[in-house]
């Protein structure tokens, strides 16, 4: 069936752009502004008078001074001078004492004109250099405002936003966690991304109709849509189109069974053999309800469905199996039938209708548990059979799982079958655990919002971990030692010293004198006196000596310390730990989500992402992933202690945007809340749409109420389409 496009809730003209070329999965935030470039040029600098020229003025000055005091002295000096002279000349001395006066006045005058020609040269240059650096402030302060100019816009041109694409080679992507409305939107911002490339099924098992929005914005484009609420509008649905007997049978053996403990391979092998052997008997015109009619016949019950003629019934109870037969497999025909019986007016109305360019498969909320799950597992072996039949492109396919676990084996199955066709497969998963987590690092994976701490333990699990150094302890030591010693010494020294000594000395001494004396004159006597003497001498000495000392000495010695020491100190230990933490999983905002790719050598690649359609809606957004740019230079910050430094820091998040509606389906009244669909009038087209039953439209809870069709109609470009031969013409 159709979606309708006028669906009030979906602004169609700002969010055609999620339709534009390039598989995406969400918008990657850039901050513009740390990649905005600092003016690097420095101001100039105000010149000063060049030392030369001052020092030339200052010498000009003494200069000046000295001239002018020294004509002063001499002028004044001969003037003095000639004055006196006048005094006695008369007229000429005066005549000279006014001419020395006159030039020593004209020398004293005449003397500044030097210095004031330096001062005038220093306040020319002092002016040129006023001048020059306003001009060099004017042109730095224009080209500065021009660049800063040019980098505004150079920055208000960058986009913010950048499309996150899933990467080519990327067949497989698993997304994790998420809420209702962050689901929904992780669905439309990739569907519809999708459907710029290549047919899409969807396979909504969540219950709660995520692929609405996405269904009403493909509608809006002009593409066709088929949605098939299962089961309560089961009628119309496709799941069992095209699928030979023998598929049929395997489809409906698989979904019985799965991975129950009860799935062994002899009870398999006999639901296969008796519905094989049923088909054969029902002809080409097998269905689910003649199978489910067979059964009967085969147990013996009433049918007045009309399912079977007479003829058939008879020949199906008489001679398919013998009656002992029946009674030992009578246990497995009541299974088979029970299950078979929900699933009788599959497909009944579908009128041969052919899928859509998107294709929802939808689970609503008015059927049981036994009921979801067969279902579930034949829509996912029904896609699965009909790939691996399907001559044209093939699609692309999204399967949401909702609460319900869904049987593993089927999906492995599924993506078996994707891998071979070359058709991408992605698997939104509500919770991390059980199956998903056995499944989990198929392909490319994403993480949104895991509430749950054990989910959210295996996510940073499969993140990984990484070496980083932290603080690990913090040292303070303080210490006091006091020391006191106390010594005495004693002592007693004896000494005896003994000297002997000799000394001799001799000696002769002789000696001979005579002495004359006369004394007379004039008239006294004379007299003569004479004498002589002759004499030696001899000496020798000898002496001894001994002396005795004793001493005692006694000697006390007091000693005493006291030493206080303290440190502090810090060590850092190199850790193994989460890339990302559990409880940054947990406290990611609704519309977030971390892609992880795994590349060949095992390395991992992480990025953030924001999945809101609203981006769309934003001036500064890009639908092409962001230009890789550099970062400017930064100023080094020296690291501030204690510092954690970290190898490898966990992925920044990007901001959040808000404005996404929440709109959560009311139940009309009577019955399903987006009612039910029958047969279009004639002339109309085959694919249906969402109606809602005459006279029981709820009041608009902001989802897709019923409204009256647009002003303007919205474009329709059929031609966007690619795909050639799907949907198949009718």
């Amino acid at each position: 069936m159709t979606v309708q496009p006028n669906e009030p809730h979906v602004e169609a003209e700002p969010l055609v752009r999620l339709f534009d070329p390039g598989q995406r999965i969400g918008w990657v935030y850039r901050d513009a502004e740390a990649h905005r470039h600092a003016f690097t040029q420095p101001p100039p600098t105000a010149a000063d008078v060049p030392e030369m020229l001052l020092n030339r003025a200052r010498a000009a000055r003494l200069n000046t001074a000295d001239r002018k005091g020294n004509a002063l002295k001499v002028g004044g000096g001969l003037t003095a001078f000639f004055l006196v002279v006048a005094m006695f000349a008369g007229t000429p001395g005066f005549v000279l004492a006014a001419v020395s006066a006159v030039g020593a006045v004209l020398v004293h005058t005449l003397s500044g004109g030097a210095a004031t020609t330096a001062e005038e040269k220093v306040g020319q240059v002092r002016n040129e250099l006023a001048q020059r650096y306003q001009y060099e402030s004017a042109a730095w302060t224009h080209a500065k405002a021009q660049f800063e100019y040019t980098e505004d816009q150079r920055i208000r041109g960058l986009d913010l936003w950048g499309a996150l694409p899933v990467g080519v080679g990327n067949a497989r992507l698993d997304v994790f966690g998420g809420t209702r409305r962050s689901r929904e939107g992780f669905l439309t911002v990739f569907g519809a991304s999708t459907l710029r490339e290549r047919p899409l099924i969807v396979l909504d098992l969540t219950q709660a109709q995520i692929c609405r929005e996405l269904s009403v914005l493909t509608a809006q484009m002009g593409a066709p849509v088929d949605v098939q609420l299962l089961p309560s509008q089961q009628t119309q649905s496709s799941i069992i189109d095209g699928l030979r007997p023998d598929e049929l049978v395997d489809a409906l053996v698989e979904a019985v069974y799965g991975d129950t403990s009860e799935a062994t391979r002899a009870g398999r092998s006999m639901d296969s053999r008796i519905l094989n052997r049923l088909c054969e008997a029902l002809g080409e015109n097998v269905t689910p309800a003649r199978i489910a009619a067979g059964l009967r016949a085969l147990l013996g019950d009433l049918d007045d469905s009309g399912s079977l003629t007479r003829a058939e019934r008879n020949r199906i109870s008489d001679d398919l199996l013998t009656d002992k037969s029946k009674d030992q497999i009578r246990e497995g025909l009541m299974r088979l039938e029970s299950f078979v019986q929900p699933l009788a007016q599959l497909g009944t109305e579908r009128a041969g209708r052919g899928p859509g360019y998107l294709t929802c498969f939808s689970l609503d909320r008015t059927t049981g548990s036994a009921s979801i799950e067969l279902l579930t597992d034949l829509a996912i072996l029904s896609v699965a059979r009909r790939l691996s039949t399907l001559e044209e492109q093939a699609p692309a396919v999204v399967v949401a799982l909702g609460e319900h676990e869904v049987q593993r084996r089927h999906l492995e199955q599924l993506a078996r079958v994707c891998e071979w066709r070359g058709a991408q497969l992605t698997v939104m998963h509500a919770h991390l655990r059980e199956t998903a987590r056995d499944m989990i690092g198929g392909g490319a994976v994403a993480f949104m919002r895991l509430g749950n701490h054990q989910e959210a333990g295996v996510a940073a699990d499969f993140l990984g971990r990484d070496y980083r150094f932290i603080l690990h302890s913090l040292t303070d030591t303080r210490g006091e030692s006091v020391s006191d010693s106390v010594s005495v010494t004693k002592g007693t020294s004896t000494s005896t010293a003994t000297s002997v000594g000799t000394s001799r000395s001799w000696g002769t001494n002789w000696g001979t004198s005579s002495s004359s004396t006369y004394s007379g004159g004039f008239g006294f006597p004379s007299s003569t006196t004479s004498g002589s003497s002759d004499g030696g001498s001899y000496t020798e000495s000898e002496n001894r000596s001994v002396t005795t000392t004793h001493g005692t000495n006694e000697s006390t010695s007091h000693t005493e310390g006291r030493t206080v020491s303290t440190s502090d100190g810090t060590t850092t230990q190199r850790v193994y730990e989460y890339v990302l933490e559990p409880t940054q999983l947990q406290g990611l905002a609704e519309f977030n989500l971390v892609f992880v790719e795994r590349g060949a050598d095992g390395s991992v690649k992480t990025r953030t992402a924001v999945c809101n359609p609203n981006i769309v809606k934003l001036e500064r957004f890009s639908n092409q992933p962001l230009a890789d740019l550099p970062l400017p230079p930064r100023a080094e910050v020296p690291p501030q202690q204690p510092a954690v430094v970290a190898d490898r820091p966990a992925p920044a998040l990007p901001p959040q945007v808000h404005g996404y509606p929440v709109h959560e389906p009311q139940p009309a009244a009577g019955g399903h809340p987006y009612g039910a669909y029958g047969a279009q009038p004639a002339g109309q087209p085959q694919h249906q749409a969402w109606p809602w039953p005459q006279g029981n439209s709820p009041q608009p809870p902001g989802a897709w109420p019923p409204q009256a069709p647009p002003a303007q109609p919205q474009p329709k470009p059929q031609q966007q389409w690619p795909g050639q031969g799907w949907p198949p013409q009718q």
